[in-house]
């Protein structure tokens, strides 16, 4: 067996002649392994204008060198420690033996693109990585539009540009709020798309219009464009015909539309009105909407007549007429009405003359069974009385009985004979003459006292002046008369069943 000394020596001989023991090789071999990644290389995204950072992980590097390069440029940025590269934002640094990072600082969207780590092996080992360099999104100034002024009527197309990473997309709203006209004749709240038309602009359409450009990346950006319409003055009258009294205070008002904004002013009779102590106007700005007032202190007689308020423009002149008329002063007198109490209940008056009681008395049955109004004294007394009474108290001429639902029962029985044919002639003749004493009693404008009188003991007073006060007496009259008569039929017919009943019995 060969000692240590002669087997080295074996192998430095078989080394001369390039001739290796496998032995050998196999140790050399494991001695001599290549290198390997020990991470993959991970995309990196980041926004404009900060750091981006790529890491390369070896693993068992040994003599073996590490290398960064641009591959759309194939351009080599680092090998170990040292950069290559004249871009002085890059740097390179090794960490923990395995770690190679490489620093971009205040990346640009330029700086976007592959990148690789390479170790220069044979076959050389590499990987790359992708920097994705994102970038807000930014309003260009041309083309997007600027400030525009359209004639009312006419199309208009406003523009709005903008850059990014990634595509910004487009929004258009109003400052205000106020709905936006679509191309298709609808309206909302916002359009998307880098151009908006807008057909035959209206005055409603002005203001200001906002281009908002946003891609995910902060911050969202906004333009504002101004869209103005020109359009020549319209005035609008509330009230044309104001009245006013003397010395009163009165204002009149136009409302007027225009821009450019217009020229306002009042006149009277063709002649501008100059502001003074008691014509004050006023103006009242809206927008493109004017309020004008004029103030009238103290109406004058010569202050009547035709105002007109003009606004004029560039574009144009219009105005508008108010009439101010006179309203004369009156003097209020109030007057009482009399006052009268009429009855609203009806009540039937019976009434009869002196020669109507006697045939009333002489016409009845001596065998009355109830024996009512046969005395000749009471009628005498009463004719006696009638006698002494003057017109203006006509009311007590007539002897008046007030018949209710039971007293006209039997204030009727004395006046009729049941059973036979002279209580129906006492009845026609009873009735010719409550006629007569009607027509008697119109003639002297008899008052009927006895609408004072109600069942119930409660009078209504009424208003009523002269003449209607007559007239209410007159109808009252008539209607006493007729139900009299119709109440006096049913009574009589009531009286002779009555009386037959007590005759049968």
């Amino acid at each position: 067996m060969q000692n240590h000394e002669e087997l080295l020596e074996d192998i430095r001989e078989d080394t001369v002649v390039n001739v290796i023991p496998e032995k050998v090789f196999s140790l050399e071999h494991t001695l001599f392994d290549l290198p390997k990644f020990g991470e993959l290389l991970q995309n990196v995204t980041v926004p404009v204008g900060r750091e981006a950072v790529l890491q390369c992980v070896v693993d068992n590097l040994q003599t073996y060198k590490i290398a960064w390069l641009r591959v759309d440029t194939q351009t080599i940025l680092t090998i170990q420690n040292h950069v290559i590269t004249k871009n002085h934002r890059m740097s390179i640094t090794h960490a923990e033996k395995r770690a190679w990072i490489l620093r971009i600082r205040d990346v640009k969207e330029s700086d976007k693109g592959w990148y690789m780590c390479q170790i220069n092996t044979d076959p050389m080992k590499s990987q790359v990585g992708y920097l994705d360099v994102v970038v807000p999104p930014d309003i260009l100034d041309y083309p997007t539009s600027t400030d525009m002024v359209i004639r009312e009527g006419s199309n208009v197309t406003l523009k709005c540009a903008a850059t990014g990473s990634p595509t910004p997309t487009i929004t258009w709203r109003r400052e205000g709020g106020e709905l936006i006209p679509l191309p298709n004749g609808a309206e909302a709240i916002a359009y998307n798309g880098s151009f908006l038309t807008i057909a035959k602009v209206n005055r409603l359409n002005m203001g200001a219009y906002l281009c908002i450009a946003s891609n995910g990346i902060p911050p969202t950006v906004s333009k504002r464009v101004m869209l103005i319409v020109h359009f020549p003055p319209m005035i609008w009258i509330q009230n044309q015909l104001v009245g006013a009294a003397l010395a009163q205070n009165i204002s009149l008002e136009c409302q007027s539309e225009a821009y450019p904004k217009s020229i306002n002013y009042w006149m009277k009779n063709d002649t501008i009105i100059v502001p003074g102590e008691r014509f004050v106007p006023e103006t009242f700005e809206s927008g493109y909407k004017i309020t004008m007032r004029l103030t009238i202190y103290d109406v004058d007689i010569s202050d009547f007549g035709a105002y007109r308020c003009v606004a004029k423009n560039s574009l144009g002149d219009t105005d508008g007429a108010i009439k101010l008329y006179h309203i004369p002063q009156t003097t209020t007198i109030t007057t009482m009405a009399p006052t009268v109490s009429i009855n609203t209940v009806p009540v039937f008056n019976v009434k009869y003359n002196k020669e109507q009681r006697y045939s009333s008395n002489s016409n009845s049955n001596s065998n009355n069974p109830y024996n009512y109004n046969n005395s000749p004294q009471n009628s005498n007394s009463k004719s006696q009385r009638n006698k002494g009474k003057s017109l203006d108290q006509a009311p007590s001429t007539l002897n008046n009985v007030y018949m209710g639902a039971t007293s006209s029962l039997w204030n009727s029985q004395d006046h009729h004979s049941p059973g036979t044919s002279r209580g129906r002639d006492h009845h026609q003749h009873q009735q010719q003459q409550q006629q007569h004493q009607q027509h008697q009693q119109q003639q002297h404008l008899v008052p009927d006292h006895g609408a004072t009188y109600r069942s119930d003991g409660k009078n209504t007073p009424l208003k009523h002046d002269a003449k209607s006060l007559t007239d209410e007496m007159d109808r009252m009259q008539d209607l006493k008369s007729s139900a009299a008569v119709h109440i006096h039929n049913i009574l009589h017919s009531l009286i002779i069943v009555v009386y037959l009943g007590a005759w049968q019995a």
